[in-house]
């Protein structure tokens, strides 16, 4: 049989009536406190995104121009030797545009087409600054 003790938790109210202070309150207070922490953080990496594509400062330009524009042309048209033999999309089009940001990583990082993929030589990094160099590409036009 169970004897009832006397709880000391934080109050008189924390604790159950075998003296147990309860779980469930320590584990919502843990996830609300690491869920407002990660939005805030989720924050702060949206906004410098956003500033950083604001400023003109383009992480994913030297990338492309070294990966991306022998096919791609320097502006993204596709108006190469390569790119015109190989039918490739022009990167300003809304075929290209429509496309979500993780549809574009995808293709960036696996390939499509005549496209070789690229996850091997570029980082996750990269290829998200890639998409952002893409997006840039698009108010250029």
């Amino acid at each position: 049989m169970l004897k009832r003790k006397i709880g000391v938790g934080l109050n008189g109210s924390d604790a159950n009536t075998y003296g147990e202070t309860s779980a469930k309150k320590r584990n919502v207070l843990v996830t609300s406190v690491l869920t407002v922490t990660l939005m805030i953080v989720s924050q702060l990496i949206g906004s410098a995104t956003a500033a950083v594509a604001a400023s003109g400062n383009d992480p994913g330009d030297s990338t492309f121009r070294s990966s991306c524009a022998t096919c791609h042309g320097q502006d993204g048209s596709g108006n190469t030797a390569v790119g015109k033999s190989m039918k490739i999309p022009d990167l300003h089009s809304a075929q290209v545009q429509s496309q979500s940001d993780g549809q574009l990583a995808e293709v960036i990082g696996n390939g499509k087409n005549n496209m070789p993929p690229f996850k091997g030589s570029l980082n996750p990094d990269q290829i998200h600054d890639l998409v952002i160099h893409l997006r840039q590409l698009s108010e250029k036009k």
